[in-house]
């Protein structure tokens, strides 16, 4: 049989639980559009209604999705700008794919070092270090050129701490790529000058390159939307009405049984949220994400249209997911991510279409994360998954062979707050342990959006033992260091005393 081709498609920072899917894992959030090309791909292949990001957050995530590594091995536990590359020696996946012929490319955000790019492991394709700045690159210069396209302004509707640019257009150009991140409003001109368009034909130029080789291609179409800050184009700029919007579940949360990461997230973090004082200030903001979401999505259509036109759709496996979520508007009103593990962080959009080899329109519940992304292109290939590797192929949950019973995430911390922790879906409940701050213990049957902390609830001793055994146990396999010990003792101790570990 000949080769699969393989198409990794990357979204960033993607607000979907809560928003785009309902506490059930399925299309049925508080937005009130859906994402018609993420819909149609879906009734296509098989979605992972159970999904999480290995770490909610973009470095240690993207290197786990390339290397099958969990950051705790790969050693990039935080974001990588301005240091850190993958230790030397590390193989990702596409060298793998290498020796049984393919040929590798990547376009888009890399985020996964600082020194080396896509290209020093042996892709080919386009890319910038760190986070980048994309749209003062040299190539969407030149892409601007080519389209007639000037330099890439923005309409500020709302900035955090800078109400001065209400209403003001400024020019995307900073020497750092934080500096328009805290915002929302329109990027002016023709859709095709949003960064989501420049990536999709990035894409779209080296599916055209690779389906003229002999060779199966393996291409990895990285996108940096729907990251902040919320700046889509017309048309989808003015698609929601912002008074539609329903109130976030958790929004009203007033943190009262939460650890004190929660409290650093909104009020430390990011201290801007506290201009918002009403659901009602929210709803414009969370109306241009839904925007950059449909923008985002259109833009992965432009990508899929590319490869049926090649006529290669039909062998190909396509694995569509995104590196973490979004706290937006939960939890007593947050902004971007931080130092917590809530559902809103840490669930994701995750789909895998594989035509003739796996079922269309299939839902999978099992608890998964993108870290098996990996290992499911190396399965799909034909190529032997390394016995080092935390990741597991997704295949046999997609085509009703296994059942995995629960899902292990970390977090190391983000901006300067360092909180170890570990994160456990096992059924029903979720339990996330936090070395030096307090546990949390939610049952997401009956409380999806996380409003009560059973971790002092004597009724839920048994579990919360239970909780702690398993991931004392999965501790005790990382490699170790001064933290990795504290915590597995912590856990170890926990579970063999019977108490729950209070805040």
């Amino acid at each position: 049989m000949t080769a699969s081709n393989i198409l990794f498609i990357i979204t960033d920072h993607h607000a979907w639980y809560g928003h785009f899917i309902g506490a059930d894992g399925l299309p049925g959030g508080i937005s009130p559009v859906r994402l018609g090309v993420w819909d149609r791909f879906c009734r296509q292949g098989v979605l992972f209604t159970g999904a999480y990001a290995v770490c909610p957050l973009c470095t240690p995530a993207r290197a786990s999705m390339l290397s099958g590594l969990t950051p705790q091995q790969h050693g990039m536990a935080m974001n990588c700008d301005g240091g850190g590359d993958f230790a030397p020696g590390t193989e990702l996946y596409n060298r793998h794919l290498e020796r049984a012929g393919y040929r590798s490319a990547y376009v888009g955000k890399w985020h996964c070092g600082h020194r080396l790019l896509p290209a020093d492991y042996g892709f080919d394709g386009w890319s910038l270090a760190d986070y980048g700045k994309i749209y003062m690159s040299e190539a969407y210069q030149a892409y601007c050129r080519q389209h007639g396209l000037g330099p890439a302004r923005a309409r500020i509707d709302h900035f955090f701490h800078r109400p001065e640019w209400k209403g003001a257009v400024q020019t995307l150009h900073h020497e750092s790529p934080w500096a328009f991140m805290n915002g929302s409003g329109v990027l002016q001109g023709p859709r095709a000058g949003h960064e989501e368009d420049f990536v999709a034909d990035l894409a779209c130029g080296q599916l055209r390159k690779l389906a003229g080789d002999e060779r199966p291609f393996n291409l990895v179409a990285s996108f940096w939307g729907p990251h902040q800050p919320y700046f889509p184009s017309e048309p989808f700029a003015g698609m929601v009405d912002p008074s539609r919007i329903p109130e976030h579940p958790s929004h009203a949360d007033d943190l009262s049984d939460k650890p004190s990461r929660y409290h650093l997230h909104r009020s430390v973090h990011h201290p801007g949220v506290q201009e918002l004082t009403s659901w009602a200030d929210w709803q414009p903001i969370v109306a241009r994400c839904y925007e950059q979401c449909l923008q985002t999505d259109a833009a992965v259509g432009l990508v899929l249209d590319e490869l049926e036109r090649s006529g290669r759709a039909g062998n190909t496996i396509v694995v569509w997911c995104a590196d973490h979520g979004d706290a937006l508007a939960g939890h007593g009103g947050c902004w971007d991510k931080a130092a917590t593990m809530s559902e809103e962080v840490m669930r994701i959009p995750l789909a895998v279409r594989w035509p003739g080899r796996i079922p269309a329109g299939k839902v999978v519940s099992d608890p998964v994360s993108n870290l098996d992304c990996p290992a499911t292109l190396l399965e799909a290939a034909d190529c032997a998954i390394p016995g080092h590797w935390r990741s597991r192929s997704l295949l046999p949950a997609a085509c009703g062979q296994a059942q995995r019973e629960h899902v292990i995430c970390e977090h190391h911390g983000h901006s300067g707050t360092v909180i170890e922790q570990r994160m456990l879906r096992l059924g029903r409940w979720k339990y996330v342990a936090a070395l030096y701050d307090g546990d949390e213990l939610y049952d997401l049957d009956k409380d999806p959006w996380e409003l009560n902390n059973h971790i002092d609830d004597p009724a839920c001793e048994d579990v919360a033992a239970d909780c702690r055994s398993r991931l004392a146990a999965y501790v005790e396999a990382e490699p170790q260091n001064g933290l990795t010990r504290r915590l597995a003792a912590t856990l170890r101790f926990a579970a063999g005393s019977g108490k729950n570990r209070k805040k």
